[in-house]
C-alpha cells in the first residue's frame, strides 16, 4: 500500500520521536494532544519499538503516554525510510553556509532545527552541493 506524503511525514515524525525516547534515559514519554488517527499511529508504531502505550486525557487534550519495557529497542527496519536523492542536480548557497537536510526532504540554511529532524548538516565551502542518499555532497567528495 502506497502511503500519502502526509502519512509518510507523520510516520517519520513518530519514528524520530520514539528513537529519541529509546535513546534517552527517560522511562515515560507523554506525547502532545492529537486526534484519534494520530494516536492510533503512535500506538501502532510504539508496538514496533516494544513500548507499552495508553491514551490519556479527554477531548481535545487526549494524547498518548508511552512507557519503556525490558524489550524496548529501535527496530531494525526503522531505517528503511524514504531516501532523498536528487541525482546530479546541483544546488547553490552562499559559500561557507551551513546547510541542513531535514527528515522531510527539505533543505536550506541552518536555523536551529531540532536534531531529531536533521538527516544531515554540512558547511558548503564553495557554495555548490547535491543531495545524495540522505547526505549533503560537495564538489570534492568522491560521489559528486
Amino acid at each position: 500500500m502506497e502511503l500519502s506524503s502526509s502519512d509518510q511525514e507523520l510516520m517519520t515524525e513518530i519514528n524520530v520521536a520514539l528513537i529519541s525516547f529509546i535513546k534517552s534515559n527517560e522511562t515515560h514519554l507523554q506525547m502532545d494532544p492529537m486526534n484519534s488517527y494520530r494516536r492510533r499511529m503512535v500506538h501502532k508504531i510504539g508496538t514496533e519499538f516494544k513500548l507499552t502505550s495508553e491514551s490519556t486525557g479527554e477531548g481535545d487534550n487526549r494524547s498518548v503516554q508511552l512507557e519503556k519495557t525490558n524489550a524496548s529497542a529501535i527496530p531494525e527496519n526503522v531505517n528503511k525510510k524514504r531516501v532523498f536523492d536528487r541525482g546530479i542536480e546541483i544546488f547553490y548557497s552562499k559559500p561557507g553556509a551551513e546547510i541542513v537536510l531535514s527528515t522531510d526532504g527539505s533543505f536550506g540554511i541552518s536555523l536551529k532545527e531540532p536534531e531529531s529532524r536533521v538527516l544531515d548538516k554540512r558547511t558548503v565551502e564553495d557554495g555548490e552541493f547535491r543531495i545524495r542518499e540522505n547526505k549533503i555532497i560537495c564538489k570534492g567528495d568522491t560521489n559528486w
